[in-house]
């Protein structure tokens, strides 16, 4: 018998102040019948996707988190670009820079990871929140001010898929050093 195995990211969640900005650049930015939005409730930055994992690995996921918290400052990513990805048809927020803080976050998230035996992601990271999906052509995109996400905290993520599409529920959530 198989296993039962959880798909599972680390993230950040936006507070209801940037959520609120988020959700008025979609507006600006995706004309009506161009994608599938992506919905409010949903919107996220994924620091580091895991995948399909094993439910007897779960604590050491959750351990790898653990281990982090209070170690890394508060930092603000500024998300200041809209980009249409032709190969996944998506359309994001992109960040021109992303802040060394970040960075070295996301550095040390993957080397947690590694120790415990896990194959993290080589690419670089790049932060990027998804707008929308199946966007097949690039839709004309309206000048984005600048949008300043401020992260105080991070989230172990579940994703489940259902007849609606994928939902994201929360496991764990650490602080970021004050």
């Amino acid at each position: 018998m198989t296993e039962p195995s959880r798909r599972l990211f680390f993230a950040l969640w936006p507070d209801a102040p940037t959520l609120e900005a988020v959700l008025a650049a979609l507006r600006r930015n995706l004309p009506r019948g161009i994608g599938r939005a992506q919905r409010p409730d949903q919107l996220h930055l994924t620091l580091e996707f895991l995948g399909s994992v094993p439910e007897s690995r779960l604590q050491e996921v959750l351990d790898a988190g653990a281990a982090l918290s209070g170690r890394t400052p508060r930092f603000e990513i500024v998300f200041d670009k809209v980009e249409h990805w032709k190969r996944p048809e998506v359309l994001c927020l992109t960040a021109s820079a992303t802040p060394e803080p970040l960075a070295a976050f996301v550095q040390a998230l993957r080397s947690e990871l590694l120790a415990r035996g896990f194959e993290p992601e080589k690419r670089p990271f790049k932060a990027h929140l998804t707008l929308a999906r199946k966007v097949r052509r690039p839709p004309p995109l309206a000048t984005l001010q600048p949008l300043p996400w401020p992260a105080g905290e991070f989230s172990l993520v579940e994703s489940t898929t259902d007849p609606s599409g994928s939902r994201y529920g929360t496991l764990a959530t650490w602080p970021l050093a004050s």
